[in-house]
């Protein structure tokens, strides 16, 4: 594992070298910062936090070595989002960590009869092609689960910073395994009225992931109100903080409310089953989740801002309480 821990920060860092070093000084690059708690919804069990990190660029026509990975463009030269014509395109890479907690932190035993202490880092890399109305979305994630996400610590520290309880229970989290998940997502207009400056849009949401990480099939409908909705289409998503915020694809000054929902049947989650290969406390999945989502997007020169709130269902049968958290997205555009 220790191997697999030193080849997910090559990829880091080789694609950080590769967003800076090869990509065309005409197109937008950007970087993003993103921080997830449910400390925004005064909680702090289930899905508990997350960070991550952005970088990408965005506003050429075609997927080639001089803006993508080699790797990564060697995996997608052939598929619908490079050969799909008259689309614009964009590609960026996130890394992250995220952490679950079972619902009562304080408590020093094992509890089977609650969710597993889970942390996860991984490398999310999304191609993007879009044009006014359809944008398709073709993600790769590669990470691990387990002691060596460093997790516990990172809860830790921002436990002592905000002053809330010690979590006590990571000694019975996940081991350390690989996961890796590849995901299709479609994100098209239904309707939109842009006859006046401030438009409104219906779009439809749809996906699919297949991998330890996760498999399950998605799909959703959201309205959003702002300002030049057609030319943000390319990295719409309900978890708005988790992609490239859609108005750091333009260099226009913009804004849109959103607010939506979908649902979806989750086939396997890793956070939730345990690991694959080995033993490790798990909990039963309840495979029909639905989640509602609302946030404000909004973009000022070379700064762009996302703040959203999430509720999801429950993912195990254990509980009927919902997941609920909000996010914060700082994207800078250089």
């Amino acid at each position: 594992m220790n191997i697999f821990c030193k080849a997910l920060c090559f990829i880091l860092i080789f694609n950080i070298g590769i967003v800076y070093a090869a990509t065309p000084s005409d197109n937008n690059q950007f970087f993003t910062f993103t921080f997830e708690n449910d400390i925004f919804v005064g909680k702090d069990d289930g899905y508990t936090n997350g960070t991550g990190i952005t970088f990408g660029t965005a506003g050429f026509d075609e997927f080639d070595t001089s803006n993508t990975s080699s790797w990564i463009y060697w995996l997608i030269k052939n598929q619908y989002i490079s050969t799909a014509p008259d689309k614009t395109r964009a590609i960026a890479h996130m890394f992250f960590q995220r952490m679950q907690t079972p619902m009562d932190i304080t408590v020093s035993d094992f509890v089977a009869d609650d969710l597993p202490y889970a942390g996860l880092l991984a490398w999310q890399g999304t191609a993007y092609a879009w044009d006014a109305n359809v944008a398709d979305q073709l993600s790769l994630y590669l990470g691990l689960v387990g002691p060596l996400t460093q997790a516990e610590q990172s809860q830790k520290i921002i436990h002592k910073i905000v002053g809330a309880d010690e979590p006590k229970g990571w000694r019975f989290q996940l081991e350390n395994e690989p996961v890796v998940k590849i995901e299709l997502q479609r994100i098209w207009s239904l309707y939109r009225n842009d006859a006046n400056r401030f438009q409104y849009d219906v779009v439809g949401l749809g996906g699919v992931g297949v991998g330890n990480l996760e498999t399950a099939t998605k799909g959703g409908i959201a309205i959003r109100w702002g300002t030049n909705l057609s030319a943000s289409m390319g990295a719409f998503s309900l978890q708005a903080d988790r992609h490239v915020n859609p108005l750091a694809f333009t260099s226009s000054n913009d804004f849109y409310f959103f607010a939506g929902v979908r649902v979806g049947y989750v086939a396997h989650d890793i956070l939730i089953n345990g690991n694959t290969f080995t033993d490790s406390h798990s909990a039963p999945l309840e495979h029909v989740q639905n989640e509602v989502a609302t946030g404000a997007l909004w973009s000022r020169n070379r700064w762009a801002f996302v703040f959203a709130l999430s509720s999801a269902s429950a993912k195990t049968e254990l509980t009927e309480e919902r997941e609920n958290y909000g996010a914060l997205s700082v994207t800078y555009r250089y």
